[in-house]
């Protein structure tokens, strides 16, 4: 692997592993979640900007290596952020809304489209809904005037409105007032019974990396900020949020929220409500400390390839003296380091840690790797990042809705 390509997947891990852009990215956060902080790089793959530079997960995995804010995992198989989540989540206050921003028609529309460069800056793929034929035919006499009526009334496909600009120019214009961590570009969602596609909207969100920038852009005594030709209307988010809200009528809404299933890649957004949303967990995390014996948890530093949580506690069942049913396998599939603690020690607890150590004990036919009680430093430590991934998990459930969404699916 060349060092130029080292360089550009090192830029986009360290973007998508950005408290910008992880903090908002639901696809990254559910599998954290659910991965104890480790996104598969297989998962990373998937992502159109890495996918152009490479297919290879070792090149993936060397490139993270040269990034400090994350930790490859030992099989090199998945990356983690370095540290934690901020507790306090200000973004709002890091971000401007930008208006007037460049856009230009496709006029390929309805024809083969020219690849763009950024991923937000496609037109959407479904196509307009085909006419359908009137049920009663018009009388023979007036069929040419109904004719002409119907092709009038007709709606045109509409050519969807794309971006003239890239996410880097949007950059480039406003890196002079400090370091710009994300841009998200905005677009309105597409009405196929319409006739209308997903269209830019001639604004994007810009997120620097301090507040200070964020004054620098908005002052009153600022030079004028182009972005191509245009000179573009500069707010401080909070302000914008402000009148968006005033503008919009005081009625209530019901909409269906949309099952995102993939990662935004390069930070789009159809609306703002990724800042609304940002606003609304603008708290603290809240780590409850875990009720925990000493001398109850057995730390493995490699597990067999492959092998799952049914196959870790099978393999302590067949151990005489040892409650399968009381253990609780800290341990995620893929990832080789894991640890099993009990509900409350045992006088034998360290001789079965010595089997696993010495190979007399297997999973899934393989030994392990070391294997050993854990003691002091070690063990308040464990305790400690048990408690953080259990607040992590429970914020990142409330964000997406929590119980409500629950009972919900509960009433369907």
């Amino acid at each position: 692997m060349t060092s130029d390509l080292t360089a550009k997947l090192a830029e986009r891990i360290k973007f998508f592993f950005s408290d910008a852009n992880f903090s908002k990215d639901e696809f990254m956060l559910k599998e954290a979640a659910n991965n104890d902080g480790y996104i598969e790089i297989s998962s990373l793959l998937k992502f159109n900007s890495i996918k152009k530079l490479s297919t290879e997960m070792s090149n993936v995995a060397d490139a993270a290596k040269t990034v400090e804010t994350v930790v490859v995992s030992k099989d090199g198989e998945a990356i983690r952020r370095k540290d934690p989540l901020p507790d306090r989540n200000d973004s709002v206050e890091r971000t401007i809304f930008v208006g007037n921003v460049p856009t230009e028609d496709d006029k390929l529309w309805g024809g083969e489209k020219e690849e763009k460069e950024e991923k937000g800056d496609e037109a959407p793929k479904e196509e307009a809904p085909k006419e359908e034929a009137p049920k009663e035919e018009a009388p023979k006499e007036e069929a040419a005037d109904d004719d002409k009526a119907t092709k009038e009334e007709k709606p045109k496909k509409t050519p969807p409105q794309a971006f003239n600009c890239t996410i880097d120019d949007i950059k480039a214009s406003f890196s002079k007032f400090g370091e710009v961590a994300l841009v998200r570009l905005r677009y309105k969602k597409a009405q196929p019974q319409l006739n209308l596609p997903k269209s830019a909207m001639g604004s994007v969100f810009v997120e620097f990396v301090s507040t200070e920038s964020v004054a620098k852009a908005t002052a009153a005594e600022a030079e004028e900020v182009k972005v191509g030709e245009n000179v573009v209307v500069v707010k401080v988010m909070k302000d914008w949020l402000a009148e968006n809200k005033k503008s919009k009528p005081n009625k209530k809404t019901f909409k269906k929220k949309e099952d995102r299933k993939g990662s935004n890649d390069e930070g789009t957004t159809d609306e703002p409500a990724s800042a609304a949303a940002a606003a609304a967990a603008d708290e603290p995390l809240k780590i409850e400390p875990l009720q925990w014996e000493k001398g109850c948890v057995i730390a493995f530093t490699r597990f067999p390839p492959e092998c799952q949580r049914e196959d870790i506690k099978e393999a302590f069942s067949a151990i005489e003296g040892v409650n399968a049913d009381d253990i609780y396998v800290d341990y995620s599939r893929g990832c080789k380091d894991g640890a099993v603690r009990f509900s409350k020690t045992f006088d034998s607890i360290t001789a079965v840690a010595a089997k696993f150590d010495k190979g007399e004990v297997k999973i899934k036919g393989e030994p392990c790797g070391s294997a050993c009680v854990l003691l002091g430093e070690e063990e308040e430590k464990y305790w400690e990042e048990a408690a953080r991934q259990s607040a992590e998990r429970k914020r990142a459930f409330e964000a997406r809705g929590g119980h409500k969404n629950r009972k919900k699916q509960r009433r369907n």
